[in-house]
């Protein structure tokens, strides 16, 4: 009876203890916070693109002219700075920043939210910006052939650049 009356005691305590941590199931996980392609502090030539949590701060905002996704706060100044693709379209390419020229390395379109590199619109293998695996801050943005994955839907909004998956 004693061994009885104990199992029904752990029993009762390991039901409440999991009633406080279980969600109704019509409730969902905490979405995390928004994440947005980031300029970094710096506007040299060749510095990485990265991912980082969406702030209000210069280096989330860009502006998109004539193709080219321009840093905002150099748009105007004796060197503007915009997304550059280097010379490369294969996968895992680094995004870079690099001042602004009309080369076909910073020439963008944005279709259905994926960001592609516009000189390989049309061939065999499509090129878009790809966010990787990871929403972590300091993540290097890249490029990869396009799919139809997350880590390459993006939204625009109010000049952010945000991974769509990290939207609520």
């Amino acid at each position: 009876m004693t061994f009885i009356r104990r199992m029904l005691s752990c029993a009762v305590l390991a039901t409440t203890v999991g009633a406080g941590l279980a969600l109704p199931v019509s409730a969902s996980a905490q979405a995390a916070s928004p994440v947005c392609v980031d300029a970094t502090n710096s506007r040299a030539n060749n510095t990485d693109v990265r991912l980082w949590a969406c702030l209000d701060h210069v280096n989330q905002k860009f502006v998109i002219d004539a193709g080219q996704i321009k840093v905002k706060d150099t748009i105007g100044t004796a060197r503007e700075v915009c997304l550059d693709t280097t010379n490369s379209r294969a996968n895992n390419t680094k995004v870079r920043l690099w001042t602004c020229l009309d080369h076909v390395n910073q020439k963008f379109v944005i279709d259905a939210g994926q960001i592609k590199v516009k000189d390989t619109i049309g061939t065999a293998r499509e090129v878009c910006l790809d966010a990787t695996n990871s929403r972590a801050n300091n993540t290097k943005v890249r490029l990869w052939t396009c799919l139809d994955h997350t880590n390459q839907k993006f939204v625009i909004d109010a000049g952010q650049i945000k991974v769509k998956d990290t939207l609520s």
